[in-house]
């Protein structure tokens, strides 16, 4: 057996030994500090959403239908989320410690708290990769919400994103209650994977800048760099950003070394099984969501919290997939075609304001009608057309300009 052999074997053999946990207290605590800001004066958006936009759509390739899905064995997600990391080695700091001791304080519960959240944490990661951005992605909903599609924040951010209810807005995400988008784990995780996309792009690819401006907001944290070089940034020491800023990137970082490094802190992770994997089903006309998953085999708690839109409907949306495990697809297939599923009608959608969020802005400290042309990629010309102004014109805190014309 070669050494690469005798070192992969060596890993994996220490992934399963011992089992340990991430203190839920610690992590409960993050579902309530650490956000995403509100939509604030520097989020840059391509262009304004239309609120029957499925949000994942343009940004990402569409999965197979439900008569092609393959479900042929895929590398580990462990090894894919090592493979795919912006930081390849774990460099300890204090700030890290401090969480890696928080994280890693009962070892021998480590896997089986990681467990239930597998099926999650690898469509997360999925959608990650085919962005070609780094893996550590996928530890902001263990931050934010412990992977609690259903959980709710201070301020009104909800999912297990955490999203606020201005971002949910631009990103078109619809409905009030139950029946908001951002506890969709679909619709809020195309919302905040475009979010981190956006702020990848505008702080020059750096990953410490890209989780901190989802933390603190873009606008905040451009002001605090004062026109510093984003590619060359390796600190956010000076900048003024609060200290739940640097914790954040500190507990993301704790939990790269945690997953990413297991063996070094003598941990083990769960075992990867491809029942776990979960892939999107369509059905061509609306069904029953509860009836679906009676047919798949998937507990309905499960289906719920990987469909809240289709149970809040009362109907699956041939438009958007139905999120089910790769091993169970076939079955509901074989139900889809044996017309054991009888077609549902879904309650009304909900009334939606995006579309007139969407078209006005509120100017905030900083802007200007050149800065705000750029962001929304509209003429300078035609911003000031629309709002009746000129070169000279000056901008209130709080005035709401049109973004397109009336």
């Amino acid at each position: 057996m070669s050494a690469a052999a005798q070192m992969s074997l060596g890993c994996k053999k220490t992934w399963l030994t011992i089992g340990c946990a991430l203190v839920l207290s610690a992590l409960g605590g993050c579902a309530i500090a650490p956000k995403p800001d509100q939509v604030d004066a520097d989020t840059q958006v391509a262009a304004p959403i239309e609120s029957s936009a499925v949000i994942a759509e343009p940004l990402l390739p569409p999965m197979p239908a439900a008569d092609k899905i393959n479900v042929a064995p895929i590398p580990d997600l462990w090894e894919r989320f090592q493979a795919g990391r912006h930081w390849r080695r774990c460099e300890l700091t204090p700030g890290m410690e401090h969480w890696i001791k928080r994280y890693a304080s009962k070892p021998d519960r480590f896997a089986s708290t990681l467990e239930p959240l597998i099926p999650l944490m690898e469509y997360v990661l999925t959608r990650v990769e085919a962005l070609e951005l780094p893996s550590e992605i996928m530890l902001i909903p263990i931050v934010e919400s412990y992977y609690r599609p259903d959980a709710r924040g201070p301020g009104g951010a909800l999912g297990l994103w955490q999203l606020m209810p201005d971002t949910g807005r631009l990103f078109g995400l619809t409905g009030k209650g139950n029946a908001d988008q951002r506890l969709d784990v679909q619709a809020s995780t195309g919302a905040a994977l475009r979010l981190l996309q956006i702020n990848a792009d505008a702080f020059s690819h750096n990953p410490k800048l890209m989780f901190a401006a989802y933390n603190a907001g873009a606008y905040r944290l451009r002001k605090a760099l004062r026109g510093r070089d984003h590619a060359s940034m390796n600190s956010l020491e000076g900048l003024g950003l609060s200290r739940t800023t640097r914790d954040y990137i500190d507990k993301i970082k704790a939990l790269a070394c945690l997953i990413g490094e297991p063996e070094r802190f003598a941990l083990s992770l769960p075992a990867w099984s491809e029942s776990a994997r979960l892939v999107e089903f369509r059905t061509p006309y609306p069904v029953d969501p509860n009836e679906l998953s009676a047919r798949a085999s998937v507990a309905v708690a499960d289906a719920k919290r990987w469909n809240q839109t289709a149970f809040s409907r009362n109907a699956t949306d041939a438009a958007r997939p139905f999120l089910l495990p790769a091993t169970t697809s076939a079955a509901a297939q074989r139900a889809l075609q044996d017309g054991q599923l009888s077609k549902a009608s879904p309650k009304p959608a909900p009334i939606s304001t995006s579309t007139v969020a969407s078209r006005v802005y509120k100017v905030a400290s900083g802007d200007s009608l050149w800065t705000i042309s750029r962001r929304y990629r509209v003429g300078l010309a035609d911003l000031m057309r629309w709002n009746g102004l000129n070169k000279r014109s000056v901008l209130r805190i709080g005035q709401r300009l049109n973004l397109q014309s009336k």
